[in-house]
């Protein structure tokens, strides 16, 4: 059986908690929005972020490039329609934040690729 040591399971659990606020702060610009087909799309990116916790390569990118263009498109909404926004500004920064975070936090914390490395030899070594 495959250990995890902790310093691994801490950045997990970062990329987890970054990744519950984001999906908090989504559901609630799609309340305020009253947008009913963003839900699919939040569905979309909790189903990528399972497959990213599983330590699948291809769901780590696709979060990131999902992530970039939330962050483009969430700007574009800012610039265009600031003067009409109070709670969706303020939401809305904070999910450009995160969406910039999470990112780069997947690409750049050893530990936690470390534990996708970890999880992808676990998925086959339980294959053979």
């Amino acid at each position: 059986m495959t250990q995890f040591d902790p310093s691994m399971l801490r950045a997990r659990d970062r990329l987890v908690l970054l990744f519950v606020i984001s999906c908090t702060l989504d559901a609630l610009l799609v309340f305020l929005a009253k947008d009913l087909w963003a839900i699919a799309r939040i569905a979309f990116t909790i189903a990528v972020m399972t497959c990213v916790l599983q330590g699948r390569r291809w769901a780590k990118w696709l979060l990131i490039v999902l992530c970039g263009l939330l962050a483009f498109a969430l700007v574009a909404l800012l610039l265009l329609l600031s003067s009409e926004l109070s709670a969706v500004l303020t939401l809305g920064s904070w999910m450009i934040a995160l969406s910039l975070v999470i990112p780069i936090y997947l690409v750049m914390s050893t530990d936690l690729n470390r534990y996708f490395a970890q999880q992808r030899q676990l998925r086959r070594s339980q294959a053979e």
